[in-house]
């Protein structure tokens, strides 16, 4: 049946893919019915299957023949009640059991909000819930997933009959489009986004952004839910747009009880005349009961318990002979990659590998790629859909289920063999993608240190991503060519003009000059590369440093210095416990892994003094997390649920005491230095409140969007929203503003010590820092998601982006701006002459922005540098005097 399904693919292909919206109409079926034709998990009817046949101009009497034929032989492991791997389809919601009272809760409250998220830990069941449970009840809906082209697959929803690209190109131009599409296509439509943790994996930060003001604004022209994994809800958190739309619109899916998952094992089997030894239901149930994720592996298990049934009974035997919930999934992956010859092996590791997204702070991610990234043959993609390992729909490939990431040992040990060069991979692969989507633009090529790694990752690359390397090569071929043809013709002049030096004095000055010249610019561009090679070796700080340390002696450029104050502080990288949360102050957090089994939760760790002394431990449920901190350690904030948290006394950091809990009050955005004052936004009026209180204050002000208490507690400033305007405003608690400045746009708001306000222009990447109406600096260039903090002696201000870090001495003026490649920031605060930052997994560096310090500090303990590699034909300068 998968090869049948197989072969209907390609026949599209030979009809020159049309979409499912014109097969529909040609084939007067639905696209929904045709799109299943293919999938492969059934046979489709014969009356589907001879008007897709003629639709794409294929035989329709050899295609009958052919499925009579299929047909005869009799039912397969497809024709199973269960779906194994593969969330289930609005298609299945005749066998979807057990989650009867999770849909209807789901169907009021998106009844009642037009815009709703749906949480849920990976194997939890959001999809089939969203799928089989909210659309199928629904009536009209869609139901997409974002992928790494967002605007494009909703344009593909959304064609209706158009060219989905006239629609792409509309949805681009103006993401408010959405809401204009969704109206037109039916009153009361239902706009599904599953796995929406996608926009964080594989979306870049410009299509991240263009879905979240669609969705959010598209809210009300139709309902539009959102499933999202439970890991990510941080990550929803960074979007304000997001942040209101979610406010009191959340449903969390949590494990299925045993009575749910008594009914979702044993109905579907019912409804075909099948049924349960009792012995194994009840073994079954203890195996998945309290089992994060579990869900997948025990529908897996059942479809291969089926497989193995005894007449119309599932026995305990054939559940232990599947491997039971534990190794089912396990032994059939094994089982399959057993059976290939030696190259197919090959091929389905690279396979495996494309079709997943490494995690940098989070877990790895299933990845939707096209049919075309991979470059291996029908046969083994059918053979691994055939096992329900992959998915094969339409023109694109994905792992069936997340829970072949953990649950099949082989392609663990795969991910953690070399999760260095599959990140290294992921980037070419974008880089090779933009590169033809730009008209093989040789700008975009890579050159130098990024191109040598790619080089290296040869034998796992497609045709595009081979074409695009040789294409570098032959570019960096060139321009060594041309390099040498310039070093000729330099020599040549060189020789002429100190053969005309007896007559023409001035004509060897300019010789001499010329050359000194010549040698600057050869110095600099050496130093350069040499620099960005530095950069690249940051797992080997002391070599970097060195290597950084020469490029700076060949030519003190920019670039040279900020890597050598780079890699110096990369060789200071420490971590306590098992990595620091956030930069520390009075009190140093880390994150902790429970190490009793018997409880369920997240450690926060806790230490104190100048030695780091190990304190007490603050916990949060799975799904929380610690927000917010006070500057002097008391006091912090910790997320229990997405509508549940509390606030804890840490002035006895052995003993934390959670101070008081609350439910259903707004998410605090702020605390003051001393803990003693909280601010969040309800509906629009910014209110504060005391740690430890039940009640809030709020201030007579309405269209607030943020709200920040001042560094000292006494009163707080907020921005507000008026048109298009946004003021930002200073109150004092007693309900008396001072206003500070006004901006067009979206604006982000940072307090800090002795009044000091730094506001973010998010729209125009301005940031000014202020006391009071006074303008103490003026930026520019500055990402939108930068994270601004002030040093804690009011002395400097910092902003983090990813890999970026920004620092202005506000007395000075002076300002430095640093780039890692390949690390990430979450934290970074200056102090002391140096500024302390925490990388996302969770090391801290200290960088020292006195370079001669950091000179010092690089010669005594100096390392060897490959000399002639890196600086060829230049004789060796001494690094240190």
């Amino acid at each position: 049946m998968r090869k049948f399904a197989g072969d209907l693919r390609r026949l599209r292909h030979v009809a020159g893919l049309p979409s499912y919206r014109e097969l529909g109409r040609l084939a007067n079926y639905s696209p929904a019915a045709l799109s299943e034709a293919v999938a492969g998990r059934r046979l489709p009817s014969l009356a589907v299957t001879r008007a897709f046949v003629r639709a794409c101009g294929g035989d329709v009497e050899e295609w009958t023949a052919r499925w009579r034929e299929l047909a005869a032989e009799g039912p397969e492991d497809g024709d199973a009640p269960y779906v194994g791997l593969a969330a289930y389809r609005v298609t299945d919601a005749d066998r979807f059991f057990g989650r009867e009272a999770e849909v209807g809760r789901l169907l009021t409250l998106v009844r009642e909000r037009p815009f709703v998220g749906v949480f849920g830990a990976s194997g939890a069941g959001k999809s089939s819930l969203l799928r089989a449970g909210l659309a199928a009840r629904w009536g009209e809906h869609l139901v997409v997933t974002p992928g790494a082209d967002p605007i494009t697959e909703l344009a593909a929803a959304l064609a209706d009959g158009r060219s989905a690209v006239e629609v792409r190109a509309e949805l681009a131009a103006d993401p408010e489009h959405l809401r204009v599409l969704l109206r037109r296509s039916g009153d009361d439509l239902l706009l599904v986004v599953d796995q929406f943790e996608e926009v964080f994996t594989l979306c870049g930060e410009d299509d991240r952004s263009w879905l979240v003001r669609a969705l959010t604004h598209a809210a009300g022209a139709a309902r539009v839910v959102i499933g999202v994994r439970a890991d990510f809800y941080g990550h929803c958190a960074r979007h304000p747009e997001l942040l209101d739309a979610l406010h009191r619109s959340q449903a969390l899916v949590g494990p299925m009880t045993a009575e749910q998952l008594r009914r979702a094992v044993v109905e579907p089997a019912a409804r075909r005349g099948a049924s349960l030894e009792n012995a194994l239901v009840a073994r079954l149930i203890s195996d998945v009961a309290g089992r994060p994720g579990a869900l997948p592996l025990a529908s897996h298990v059942l479809v291969e318990t089926w497989r193995r049934r005894r007449g119309a009974v599932l026995t305990v035997a054939a559940y232990e002979d599947a491997g039971g919930v534990e190794h089912a999934l396990a032994r059939t992956a094994e089982q399959v990659y057993d059976s290939l010859p030696e190259p197919d092996r090959h091929a389905a590791r690279q396979v495996f590998q494309r079709l997943v997204a490494p995690g940098d702070g989070t877990e790895d991610t299933r990845r939707r790629v096209t049919r075309a990234e991979l470059d291996v043959s029908d046969a083994l993609l059918d053979r691994l859909a055939a096992a329900r390992l992959v998915t094969v729909d339409r023109d694109t490939v994905e792992l069936t289920h997340e829970a072949l990431l953990s649950a099949w040992p082989r392609l663990v040990a795969w991910l953690d063999e070399d999760r260095d060069a599959l990140r290294a991979h992921r980037r070419l692969t974008a880089a090779a993608e933009a590169w033809r989507a730009h008209g093989r633009d040789p700008d975009a090529l890579y050159r130098g240190v990024h191109l040598d790694q790619a080089h290296r990752l040869a034998p796992r690359l497609n045709e595009a991503e081979r074409e695009f390397v040789d294409a570098g090569l032959a570019a960096e071929r060139e321009r060594e060519a041309q390099r040498l043809r310039g070093v000729r013709r330099l020599r040549r002049l060189v020789a002429c003009l100190a053969a005309l030096a007896l007559l023409l004095a001035s004509t060897a000055v300019y010789a001499v000059t010329a050359q000194r010249a010549a040698t600057r610019e050869r110095n600099q561009a050496l130093s350069l590369r040499a620099a960005d090679a530095a950069l690249d070796l940051l797992t080997r700080p002391r070599e970097a440093a060195a290597l950084a340390l020469a490029a700076y002696r060949v030519a003190p450029t920019a670039q040279a210095r900020d890597a050598l104050l780079l890699t110096r502080a990369a060789g200071t990288a420490s971590t306590l416990g098992q990595g620091y949360t956030r930069v520390p102050g009075h009190v140093a957090v880390t994150h902790e892994i429970n190490s009793d089994p018997a409880l369920s939760g997240l450690d926060y760790r806790l230490w104190v003094g100048p030695d780091r002394r190990r304190a007490g431990v603050v916990t949060v449920p799975p799904n929380g997390f610690l927000n917010l901190i006070s500057a002097d350690g008391s006091t912090a904030v910790a997320v229990l649920r997405p509508d549940e948290f509390a606030v804890w006394d840490l002035r006895d950091p052995d003993a934390p005491r959670r101070a008081t809990t609350l439910t259903g009050w707004p998410f605090p955005q702020g605390i003051d230095a001393a803990g003693t004052l909280l601010t969040a936004v309800e509906d629009g009026v910014a209110v504060h409140w005391h740690p430890g209180g039940t009640t809030r204050t709020r201030l007579p002000v309405a269209g607030v969007e943020i709200a920040m208490p001042l560094d000292d507690g006494t009163g707080v400033a907020l921005t507000r929203r008026d048109g298009d305007r946004r003021h930002v405003e200073v109150w004092s608690l007693d309900g008396r503003a001072t206003p500070v400045l006004s901006r067009t746009g979206r604006v982000g708001l940072t307090t800090g010590p002795g009044g000091l306000l730094a506001v973010s222009d998010l729209d125009a990447g301005h940031l000014t820092v202020l006391r009071g109406t006074d303008v103490l600096l003026d930026a520019d260039a500055i990402p939108e998601r930068a994270v601004v903090e002030f040093a804690r002696d009011g002395t400097a201000v910092t902003a983090t982006y990813r890999d970026s870090v920004w620092l202005w001495d506000l007395r000075s003026g002076e300002a430095l701006s640093l780039r890692a490649p390949g690390v990430e920031f979450s934290s970074v605060r200056y102090e002391r002459g140096e500024l302390l930052m925490v990388e996302t997994r969770g090391s801290l560096w200290r960088l020292a922005v006195d370079l001669d310090r950091v000179i010092r500090d690089v010669c005594a303990d100096l390392v060897a540098v490959d000399w002639a590699a890196h600086f060829p034909g230049m004789p060796q300068r001494p690094l240190c005097s």
